[in-house]
Protein backbone atom coordinates (compact mmCIF):
# COMPACT_ATOMS: atom_id res chain seq x y z
CA UNK A 1 0.00 0.00 0.00
CA UNK A 2 1.43 3.54 -0.71
CA UNK A 3 0.17 6.84 -0.03
CA UNK A 4 0.03 8.12 -3.25
CA UNK A 5 -3.69 5.95 -3.39
CA UNK A 6 -6.25 7.84 -2.05
CA UNK A 7 -6.70 6.24 1.57
CA UNK A 8 -9.53 7.36 3.20
CA UNK A 9 -10.29 7.10 6.72
CA UNK A 10 -14.15 8.82 6.48
CA UNK A 11 -17.24 7.80 8.07
CA UNK A 12 -20.30 9.34 6.27
CA UNK A 13 -20.69 8.26 2.85
CA UNK A 14 -21.44 10.45 -0.36
CA UNK A 15 -23.92 8.17 -1.79
CA UNK A 16 -24.70 4.67 -1.97
CA UNK A 17 -26.46 3.41 -4.94
CA UNK A 18 -26.27 1.83 -8.41
CA UNK A 19 -25.90 2.93 -11.87
CA UNK A 20 -24.66 0.26 -14.25
CA UNK A 21 -26.09 -3.13 -14.19
CA UNK A 22 -24.79 -6.47 -15.60
CA UNK A 23 -22.05 -4.42 -16.68
CA UNK A 24 -20.64 -3.35 -13.02
CA UNK A 25 -22.25 -6.85 -11.70
CA UNK A 26 -19.62 -8.19 -14.15
CA UNK A 27 -16.45 -6.22 -13.30
CA UNK A 28 -17.42 -6.78 -9.60
CA UNK A 29 -16.05 -10.57 -10.45
CA UNK A 30 -13.01 -9.71 -12.27
CA UNK A 31 -10.93 -10.54 -9.82
CA UNK A 32 -12.22 -13.94 -8.47
CA UNK A 33 -9.44 -16.46 -8.66
CA UNK A 34 -11.31 -19.39 -7.17
CA UNK A 35 -12.98 -21.70 -9.40
CA UNK A 36 -16.28 -21.28 -7.10
CA UNK A 37 -16.04 -18.07 -7.16
CA UNK A 38 -15.69 -17.50 -11.30
CA UNK A 39 -18.16 -20.21 -11.45
CA UNK A 40 -20.80 -18.13 -9.65
CA UNK A 41 -20.14 -14.76 -11.73
CA UNK A 42 -20.49 -17.06 -14.52
CA UNK A 43 -23.91 -18.51 -13.21
CA UNK A 44 -25.24 -14.58 -11.78
CA UNK A 45 -24.40 -13.74 -15.92
CA UNK A 46 -26.20 -16.67 -16.68
CA UNK A 47 -29.49 -15.99 -14.64
CA UNK A 48 -29.48 -12.33 -16.08
CA UNK A 49 -29.41 -13.59 -19.75
CA UNK A 50 -31.60 -16.54 -19.28
CA UNK A 51 -34.25 -13.75 -17.17
CA UNK A 52 -33.74 -11.35 -20.39
CA UNK A 53 -34.93 -13.97 -22.72
CA UNK A 54 -37.30 -16.44 -21.34
CA UNK A 55 -38.95 -14.38 -18.31
CA UNK A 56 -43.09 -13.45 -19.13
CA UNK A 57 -42.16 -9.75 -18.23
CA UNK A 58 -39.98 -7.49 -18.80
CA UNK A 59 -36.45 -7.70 -17.09
CA UNK A 60 -35.29 -4.21 -15.77
CA UNK A 61 -31.57 -5.35 -15.70
CA UNK A 62 -29.52 -2.86 -14.10
CA UNK A 63 -32.41 -3.06 -11.48
CA UNK A 64 -31.60 -6.73 -11.13
CA UNK A 65 -28.13 -5.72 -11.39
CA UNK A 66 -28.55 -3.32 -8.03
CA UNK A 67 -30.15 -5.97 -6.42
CA UNK A 68 -27.00 -8.56 -6.75
CA UNK A 69 -24.26 -5.47 -5.81
CA UNK A 70 -26.63 -4.32 -2.64
CA UNK A 71 -26.97 -7.81 -1.63
CA UNK A 72 -22.68 -8.35 -2.50
CA UNK A 73 -21.58 -5.77 -0.35
CA UNK A 74 -24.19 -6.16 2.56
CA UNK A 75 -22.87 -9.41 3.08
CA UNK A 76 -19.95 -7.90 4.31
CA UNK A 77 -21.83 -6.36 7.21
CA UNK A 78 -19.04 -3.30 6.20
CA UNK A 79 -20.63 0.00 6.11
CA UNK A 80 -17.50 1.45 4.74
CA UNK A 81 -17.67 -0.33 1.73
CA UNK A 82 -19.79 0.93 -0.81
CA UNK A 83 -20.05 1.20 -4.40
CA UNK A 84 -20.85 4.76 -6.46
CA UNK A 85 -22.91 5.29 -9.53
CA UNK A 86 -21.03 7.58 -11.97
CA UNK A 87 -22.58 10.66 -10.56
CA UNK A 88 -21.73 9.70 -7.16
CA UNK A 89 -18.40 9.27 -7.37
CA UNK A 90 -18.14 12.94 -8.82
CA UNK A 91 -19.80 13.99 -6.03
CA UNK A 92 -17.84 12.06 -3.48
CA UNK A 93 -14.53 13.15 -5.06
CA UNK A 94 -15.37 16.95 -5.17
CA UNK A 95 -16.66 16.22 -1.09
CA UNK A 96 -13.21 15.28 -0.79
CA UNK A 97 -11.75 17.92 -3.06
CA UNK A 98 -13.58 20.25 -0.57
CA UNK A 99 -16.65 21.15 -2.38
CA UNK A 100 -20.06 19.27 -3.27
CA UNK A 101 -23.65 19.63 -4.91
CA UNK A 102 -26.46 19.22 -1.96
CA UNK A 103 -27.81 21.17 0.49
CA UNK A 104 -25.40 21.82 2.89
CA UNK A 105 -25.26 19.64 5.91
CA UNK A 106 -23.05 17.07 7.46
CA UNK A 107 -24.94 14.04 9.36
CA UNK A 108 -24.26 11.29 11.32
CA UNK A 109 -25.80 7.71 12.74
CA UNK A 110 -27.40 7.72 16.09
CA UNK A 111 -29.23 6.14 18.32
CA UNK A 112 -32.19 7.94 17.49
CA UNK A 113 -31.72 8.02 13.48
CA UNK A 114 -29.88 9.84 11.03
CA UNK A 115 -29.04 13.34 12.66
CA UNK A 116 -27.56 16.64 11.19
CA UNK A 117 -24.53 17.49 13.51
CA UNK A 118 -23.50 20.86 11.44
CA UNK A 119 -25.54 23.40 8.75
CA UNK A 120 -22.88 25.34 6.55
CA UNK A 121 -23.82 29.44 6.66
CA UNK A 122 -25.08 30.28 3.23
CA UNK A 123 -26.89 27.22 2.39
CA UNK A 124 -30.03 25.75 1.08
CA UNK A 125 -30.27 23.92 4.23
CA UNK A 126 -29.26 27.57 6.60
CA UNK A 127 -31.84 29.77 4.74
CA UNK A 128 -34.29 26.74 5.52
CA UNK A 129 -33.58 26.90 8.75
CA UNK A 130 -32.32 23.50 9.05
CA UNK A 131 -31.12 23.27 12.88
CA UNK A 132 -28.20 20.52 14.33
CA UNK A 133 -30.28 17.83 16.74
CA UNK A 134 -33.07 17.44 13.65
CA UNK A 135 -33.37 13.66 12.80
CA UNK A 136 -33.90 12.95 9.28
CA UNK A 137 -37.25 11.00 8.60
CA UNK A 138 -38.08 10.65 5.02
CA UNK A 139 -36.28 11.66 1.76
CA UNK A 140 -38.67 11.83 -1.39
CA UNK A 141 -41.20 10.42 0.78
CA UNK A 142 -38.95 7.15 1.33
CA UNK A 143 -38.73 6.83 5.29
CA UNK A 144 -35.39 6.89 6.82
CA UNK A 145 -36.14 3.96 9.10
CA UNK A 146 -34.57 0.74 7.90
CA UNK A 147 -32.13 2.01 5.65
CA UNK A 148 -28.40 2.13 5.41
CA UNK A 149 -26.68 5.38 5.92
CA UNK A 150 -25.16 5.38 2.86
CA UNK A 151 -29.02 4.53 1.03
CA UNK A 152 -30.17 7.95 2.81
CA UNK A 153 -27.37 10.05 2.05
CA UNK A 154 -27.46 8.86 -1.70
CA UNK A 155 -31.12 10.31 -1.76
CA UNK A 156 -30.30 13.57 -0.22
CA UNK A 157 -27.26 13.83 -2.99
CA UNK A 158 -27.83 15.28 -6.05
CA UNK A 159 -27.67 17.71 -9.46
CA UNK A 160 -27.20 21.41 -8.97
CA UNK A 161 -30.94 22.90 -9.64
CA UNK A 162 -32.53 19.46 -8.42
CA UNK A 163 -35.06 19.45 -5.62
CA UNK A 164 -35.75 17.09 -2.93
CA UNK A 165 -38.11 16.86 -0.30
CA UNK A 166 -37.09 16.02 3.12
CA UNK A 167 -39.43 15.58 6.58
CA UNK A 168 -37.39 16.06 9.37
CA UNK A 169 -38.51 15.04 13.48
CA UNK A 170 -37.25 18.06 15.72
CA UNK A 171 -35.21 17.13 19.62
CA UNK A 172 -37.19 16.44 22.07
CA UNK A 173 -37.31 20.16 23.16
CA UNK A 174 -39.00 21.41 20.21
CA UNK A 175 -41.51 18.28 19.25
CA UNK A 176 -43.23 17.82 15.81
CA UNK A 177 -42.20 17.15 12.31
CA UNK A 178 -41.06 19.46 9.57
CA UNK A 179 -41.87 19.26 5.74
CA UNK A 180 -39.24 21.12 3.51
CA UNK A 181 -38.63 21.01 -0.40
CA UNK A 182 -34.71 22.43 -1.08
CA UNK A 183 -33.11 23.14 -4.53
CA UNK A 184 -29.56 21.86 -4.18
CA UNK A 185 -26.59 23.48 -5.10
CA UNK A 186 -22.74 23.74 -4.84
CA UNK A 187 -21.29 24.02 -1.45
CA UNK A 188 -17.99 24.87 -0.87
CA UNK A 189 -16.92 23.17 2.72
CA UNK A 190 -15.52 25.54 5.11
CA UNK A 191 -12.83 23.55 5.59
CA UNK A 192 -10.80 25.75 9.25
CA UNK A 193 -12.02 28.32 11.20
CA UNK A 194 -9.86 30.33 13.28
CA UNK A 195 -10.01 33.18 15.98
CA UNK A 196 -8.38 34.02 19.37
CA UNK A 197 -10.00 33.02 22.47
CA UNK A 198 -9.10 34.80 25.95
CA UNK A 199 -8.70 32.51 29.02
CA UNK A 200 -8.12 34.72 31.54
CA UNK A 201 -5.23 37.31 30.08
CA UNK A 202 -4.03 33.94 28.27
CA UNK A 203 -4.03 34.45 24.81
CA UNK A 204 -5.89 31.05 23.13
CA UNK A 205 -5.65 30.35 19.44
CA UNK A 206 -8.95 28.32 18.31
CA UNK A 207 -9.02 26.23 14.94
CA UNK A 208 -11.50 24.36 13.48
CA UNK A 209 -10.79 21.89 11.02
CA UNK A 210 -14.14 20.55 9.27
CA UNK A 211 -12.53 18.05 7.11
CA UNK A 212 -9.20 15.89 5.77
CA UNK A 213 -10.42 17.21 2.56
CA UNK A 214 -7.08 18.12 0.09
CA UNK A 215 -5.17 21.11 1.89
CA UNK A 216 -6.31 20.72 5.02
CA UNK A 217 -2.59 20.34 6.74
CA UNK A 218 -1.66 23.68 4.93
CA UNK A 219 -4.85 25.33 5.87
CA UNK A 220 -4.68 24.30 9.86
CA UNK A 221 -1.10 25.14 9.28
CA UNK A 222 -1.90 28.73 8.15
CA UNK A 223 -4.01 29.12 10.74
CA UNK A 224 -1.91 28.32 13.42
CA UNK A 225 0.92 30.62 11.84
CA UNK A 226 -1.63 33.30 12.13
CA UNK A 227 -2.76 32.95 15.23
CA UNK A 228 1.01 32.93 17.07
CA UNK A 229 1.54 36.16 15.11
CA UNK A 230 -1.84 37.55 16.94
CA UNK A 231 0.07 36.25 20.04
CA UNK A 232 -1.44 33.30 20.92
CA UNK A 233 -0.11 31.57 23.92
CA UNK A 234 -2.42 27.82 23.31
CA UNK A 235 -3.90 26.56 20.55
CA UNK A 236 -7.65 24.67 20.82
CA UNK A 237 -7.79 22.25 18.02
CA UNK A 238 -11.58 21.50 17.39
CA UNK A 239 -12.13 18.42 15.71
CA UNK A 240 -15.80 17.78 16.85
CA UNK A 241 -18.51 16.52 14.19
CA UNK A 242 -15.03 16.25 12.23
CA UNK A 243 -16.05 13.09 10.28
CA UNK A 244 -12.16 12.50 8.43
CA UNK A 245 -11.09 12.54 5.00
CA UNK A 246 -7.81 11.45 3.51
CA UNK A 247 -5.36 10.07 5.43
CA UNK A 248 -2.52 11.22 4.26
CA UNK A 249 -4.06 15.05 5.15
CA UNK A 250 -4.22 12.95 8.72
CA UNK A 251 -0.44 13.20 8.31
CA UNK A 252 -0.24 16.18 7.64
CA UNK A 253 -2.31 17.75 9.90
CA UNK A 254 -0.18 15.65 12.67
CA UNK A 255 2.71 17.01 11.31
CA UNK A 256 1.68 20.62 12.36
CA UNK A 257 2.05 19.58 15.71
CA UNK A 258 4.91 16.69 15.92
CA UNK A 259 8.35 16.68 14.64
CA UNK A 260 9.14 15.09 11.37
CA UNK A 261 9.61 11.32 11.72
CA UNK A 262 6.88 10.43 14.54
CA UNK A 263 4.83 7.58 13.97
CA UNK A 264 1.18 9.22 13.07
CA UNK A 265 -0.73 5.80 12.19
CA UNK A 266 0.50 1.62 11.33
CA UNK A 267 -2.33 0.19 8.88
CA UNK A 268 -2.24 -3.55 8.05
CA UNK A 269 -4.51 -5.43 5.80
CA UNK A 270 -4.56 -9.01 4.48
CA UNK A 271 -3.59 -8.28 1.33
CA UNK A 272 -1.24 -5.38 2.31
CA UNK A 273 1.69 -5.01 3.82
CA UNK A 274 1.97 -3.28 7.31
CA UNK A 275 2.63 0.60 6.85
CA UNK A 276 3.26 3.26 9.15
CA UNK A 277 2.76 6.77 8.43
CA UNK A 278 5.08 9.23 9.71
CA UNK A 279 5.22 12.88 9.69
CA UNK A 280 7.40 15.11 7.90
CA UNK A 281 7.78 18.84 6.47
CA UNK A 282 8.85 22.02 8.09
CA UNK A 283 8.89 22.88 11.87
CA UNK A 284 5.50 21.97 14.02
CA UNK A 285 4.15 24.64 16.20
CA UNK A 286 5.40 24.24 20.02
CA UNK A 287 2.56 26.10 21.09
CA UNK A 288 0.47 23.74 24.38
CA UNK A 289 -2.46 21.96 22.13
CA UNK A 290 -5.80 20.96 23.62
CA UNK A 291 -7.92 18.97 21.31
CA UNK A 292 -11.67 18.87 20.99
CA UNK A 293 -14.03 16.08 20.36
CA UNK A 294 -17.12 14.38 20.36
CA UNK A 295 -18.91 11.35 19.36
CA UNK A 296 -18.55 12.81 15.66
CA UNK A 297 -14.81 12.93 15.83
CA UNK A 298 -14.39 9.80 13.84
CA UNK A 299 -11.84 8.22 11.45
CA UNK A 300 -9.20 10.63 10.40
CA UNK A 301 -9.99 12.80 12.97
CA UNK A 302 -9.23 9.91 15.45
CA UNK A 303 -5.94 8.95 13.74
CA UNK A 304 -4.52 12.48 14.45
CA UNK A 305 -6.12 12.73 18.14
CA UNK A 306 -4.66 9.15 18.75
CA UNK A 307 -1.52 10.24 17.65
CA UNK A 308 -1.09 13.86 19.74
CA UNK A 309 -2.54 11.54 22.61
CA UNK A 310 0.33 8.94 21.98
CA UNK A 311 2.48 11.30 21.54
CA UNK A 312 1.57 13.35 25.02
CA UNK A 313 1.30 16.41 22.98
CA UNK A 314 -1.73 17.56 23.26
CA UNK A 315 -4.59 17.05 26.18
CA UNK A 316 -8.03 16.18 24.90
CA UNK A 317 -11.27 17.52 26.16
CA UNK A 318 -14.84 16.47 25.46
CA UNK A 319 -16.50 12.96 24.56
CA UNK A 320 -15.68 9.58 23.70
CA UNK A 321 -14.81 9.71 19.49
CA UNK A 322 -16.74 7.42 17.22
CA UNK A 323 -14.60 4.58 17.52
CA UNK A 324 -13.61 3.88 13.58
CA UNK A 325 -10.44 2.15 12.97
CA UNK A 326 -10.45 0.96 9.60
CA UNK A 327 -9.24 2.83 6.04
CA UNK A 328 -10.56 2.58 2.64
CA UNK A 329 -9.06 3.45 -0.60
CA UNK A 330 -11.38 3.59 -3.76
CA UNK A 331 -11.43 1.32 -7.19
CA UNK A 332 -12.35 2.63 -10.32
CA UNK A 333 -14.88 0.68 -12.24
CA UNK A 334 -16.26 0.70 -15.71
CA UNK A 335 -18.08 3.82 -16.81
CA UNK A 336 -17.40 6.29 -14.17
CA UNK A 337 -18.36 4.32 -11.42
CA UNK A 338 -16.15 3.35 -8.30
CA UNK A 339 -15.79 0.86 -5.62
CA UNK A 340 -14.95 3.00 -2.23
CA UNK A 341 -13.55 -0.69 -0.29
CA UNK A 342 -11.79 -0.98 3.77
CA UNK A 343 -8.44 -2.30 2.88
CA UNK A 344 -6.69 -2.53 6.36
CA UNK A 345 -7.36 -1.33 9.92
CA UNK A 346 -4.93 0.76 11.81
CA UNK A 347 -3.55 1.27 14.80
CA UNK A 348 -2.30 4.27 16.79
CA UNK A 349 1.07 4.85 17.77
CA UNK A 350 1.27 2.76 20.84
CA UNK A 351 -1.13 -0.04 19.09
CA UNK A 352 -4.20 0.66 20.58
CA UNK A 353 -7.04 -0.57 18.29
CA UNK A 354 -10.16 2.19 18.71
CA UNK A 355 -12.77 0.18 16.17
CA UNK A 356 -15.85 0.33 17.49
CA UNK A 357 -14.51 1.95 21.04
CA UNK A 358 -13.07 5.36 20.23
CA UNK A 359 -10.83 7.79 22.11
CA UNK A 360 -11.37 8.70 25.62
CA UNK A 361 -10.91 12.11 26.15
CA UNK A 362 -8.07 13.19 29.04
CA UNK A 363 -11.07 15.45 30.68
CA UNK A 364 -14.55 14.36 30.17
CA UNK A 365 -17.58 17.14 29.76
CA UNK A 366 -20.93 15.53 27.96
CA UNK A 367 -22.74 18.07 26.30
CA UNK A 368 -24.60 20.64 27.61
CA UNK A 369 -23.34 20.34 30.87
CA UNK A 370 -23.05 23.53 33.23
CA UNK A 371 -24.46 26.93 31.90
CA UNK A 372 -22.58 27.44 28.95
CA UNK A 373 -23.40 27.69 25.73
CA UNK A 374 -20.66 25.62 24.91
CA UNK A 375 -19.47 23.61 28.13
CA UNK A 376 -16.75 21.81 26.42
CA UNK A 377 -15.26 25.07 25.19
CA UNK A 378 -15.31 26.55 28.39
CA UNK A 379 -13.80 23.71 30.13
CA UNK A 380 -11.01 23.56 28.19
CA UNK A 381 -10.61 27.62 28.60
CA UNK A 382 -10.67 26.74 32.13
CA UNK A 383 -8.71 23.98 32.05
CA UNK A 384 -5.81 26.56 30.35
CA UNK A 385 -6.25 29.13 32.56
CA UNK A 386 -5.75 27.15 35.79
CA UNK A 387 -1.93 27.18 34.16
CA UNK A 388 -1.57 23.57 32.70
Amino acid sequence: MNLTRRLLAFVVVAALAFGGGLGVATFLYRGATTASASGQADAFRQVLTDLQRSYYRPVDAARLGRSGITALLAALHDPYTVYFSPQQARQFNRQLSGSYTGIGVAVAAKAGGLTITEVFAGSPAARARIAPGEVIVSVNGVAAAGQSEGAVVARIAGPAGTTERLQLRRPAALPGRIDLTLTRRAISLPLTTSRLLDAHGIRVGYVSLGSFSQGAGARVRQAIAGLQKRGARWILFDLRDNGGGLVSEAASVAGDFLPAGRVVVTMQGLHSAREVVKTSGGPPTSLPVVVLVNGNTASASEIVTGALQDHHRATVIGTRTFGKGVVQTVMPLSGGAELKITIASYRTPLGRDINHKGLEPAIVVAPGAGASADPVLARALRFIAAGH
